[in-house]
């Protein structure tokens, strides 16, 4: 096993490097520069623009070859130097730092209410076979796989804070992080995030638990006397939760590069995806480049999880 860790802890750098020179490649060959965002100001001032220009982009290396930038670039990343972030006028390490948690909270929040109730309503539908729970969780499964979140997000702003005034039309950070307050203005993203991902853990559940529920080792456990709380609890969902583990674990690497960035636009919480939305209109390289490089780190590292909660939730399971 630590072989395996080691290995896979290298390949995912070589999987890092490779995504940030892409990145890097695809932003420098574009035909915009992140200087371009200070030129109308000045020239509404009257001054001469291409002096300023070549000034700013010599002292930041950006009237350099490709090549040098790169490998000016990589130097400075091995150093804990992530650059300068020209839209925020402050270092990257500093804007990341102070917007990251944004994003974590969201997205933590959005995977622990998905997961409770998902796998809660899977299990209870598959118990409850052909009734009417299973009809009515069956149903809000299929409507919730097939809203967009974006709109239900839009929705959610529409009737909850522009019609009933229960929440506020904007996301508002003078609040702690994890007060009350805070906690109360993350329902609607939470709920916009959430939903999608939580109906698709109802139908896996589901699923995987009939499929078990069909197996001779239920009918044995059955027929020892066991409690059908235990047969359930300790039988089926265990045997049900490895394919389960996957979906959502993939699921959540789904997330950190698309839903939670979409889903902090439309609230306007200043996490990551913000972050990165408003780089990518300012053309602000090192921005952009970092963001992408740790939601890379956080795919990667959710997929050595995966492998590693594998082995514990199956001792059959190893790698060699």
């Amino acid at each position: 096993m630590r072989s395996y860790i080691i290995k896979r802890l290298l390949y995912s750098v070589i999987i890092a490097w490779g995504i940030l020179t892409i990145t890097f490649i695809l932003l420098r060959v574009g035909p915009t520069s992140p200087v371009d965002r200070y030129i109308l100001n000045i020239a509404a001032k009257g001054q001469d623009v291409e002096s300023v220009k070549q000034a700013i982009e010599a002292r930041y290396g950006l009237d350099k070859p490709i090549i040098e930038q790169y490998l000016l670039y990589m130097g400075n990343l091995l150093q804990g130097k992530w650059g300068w972030s020209f839209s925020a006028s402050q270092p990257v390490m500093e804007l990341i730092g102070s917007h990251w948690i944004y994003s974590f909270q969201l997205i933590l929040l959005a995977t622990i209410f998905a997961i409770i109730l998902g796998v809660g309503l899977g299990i209870l539908s598959a118990v409850k076979q052909n009734t009417k729970i299973d009809y009515a969780t069956s149903i809000f499964s299929f409507i919730g796989i097939s809203i967009p979140g974006f709109w239900l997000g839009l929705m959610l702003i529409m009737v909850f804070a522009v019609y009933l005034h229960v929440f506020k039309t904007f996301y508002d950070t003078s609040y702690p992080i994890w007060s009350l307050e805070n906690l109360r203005q993350l329902i609607m993203p939470v709920l916009a995030l959430g939903t999608g991902e939580l109906a698709g853990y109802v139908r896996y559940t589901r699923s995987a638990m009939l499929d078990n529920l069909r197996k001779e080792f239920v009918t044995t456990a059955r027929a020892k006397g066991l409690s059908e709380r235990t047969v359930i609890g300790k039988h089926v969902l265990r045997n049900a939760v490895l394919p389960l583990v996957t979906i959502i674990m993939f699921d959540l690497g789904s997330i950190v590069f698309g839903g939670a960035y979409l889903t902090e636009i439309i609230f306007g919480i200043p996490g990551l995806g913000q972050v990165s939305f408003n780089a990518i209109f300012a053309n602000d390289y090192a921005v952009v480049i970092a963001v992408t490089l740790v939601g890379t780190f956080m795919v990667l590292f959710i997929n050595l999880a995966t492998d590693l909660i594998y082995t514990y939730l199956d001792p059959r399971i190893r790698y060699d």
